[in-house]
């Protein structure tokens, strides 16, 4: 049963790499022209300044071959999890190797150290995904912008001309000018919180960071 569990993790796992590797391709590496954040753009998620813990070059390979730290890196991702929920979540997964809750069980580090790297795995592709919508976000208000400008040239057009403002064409390029600004602003006031999800994520991956590292010490 075991043996048949990890062969479906391995074929799940190795399916998922194949289709969706584009999919989570780190974003450009230089800003686009317009850049809406506060932020630095920065699509990368930098490991050193996060963990000084063991390296996990090989556990980031494996964690998933693991169920109760695929387990634990799937509740600890919850987008909802606060931090004193996620510490707590910590702390029963160490507590589940000791010996009465005391004693460090030997494997203790080594399933820590799994779990750490399952969670920045999580957090890294997370980022990825995070940055790409902000790009798409960049592009589409600037296709919105576009269609604004090119309503508000053709409202000018029709004005130079006389047209009847009742007539079809100037009716549609109003509407489509007052649609358009519409969305345009209700994207432009979401910004900032589009912007604050890789700082929130960032964070999140911190606090998860120290307390795991806190059992190494």
């Amino acid at each position: 049963m075991n043996r048949m569990k990890f062969l479906c993790y391995f074929i799940c796992f190795s399916l998922i790499t194949f289709f969706v590797k584009d999919l989570l391709a780190a974003p450009p590496k230089e800003p686009p022209k317009k850049w809406p954040c506060d932020q630095v753009y920065n699509p990368k998620l930098n490991l050193s300044s996060i963990w000084q813990g063991p390296s996990i070059e090989e556990p980031i390979k494996n964690w998933w071959k693991h169920d109760d730290v695929i387990e634990y890196v799937n509740r600890l991702a919850e987008p909802t999890l606060d931090e004193e929920e996620g510490i707590v979540l910590i702390e029963e997964y160490a507590k589940k190797y000791t010996y009465l809750g005391i004693l460090k069980k030997p494997v203790q580090k080594e399933k820590l150290v799994f779990l750490f790297a399952g969670l920045y795995q999580k957090a890294r592709d997370k980022r990825n995904r995070q940055y790409e919508g902000i790009l798409k976000f960049v592009e589409r208000q600037e296709s919105l912008r576009s269609a604004i400008g090119q309503s508000s040239k053709l409202l000018r057009k029709y004005r130079k001309e006389k047209l009847d403002q009742k007539d079809k064409r100037f009716l549609g390029a109003n509407s489509q000018l007052e649609w358009n600004t519409r969305v345009f602003d209700q994207r432009t006031r979401l910004t900032e919180y589009v912007c604050e999800e890789p700082v929130f994520n960032t964070q999140r991956l911190g606090y998860q960071a120290r307390k795991i590292m806190s059992y190494l010490q």
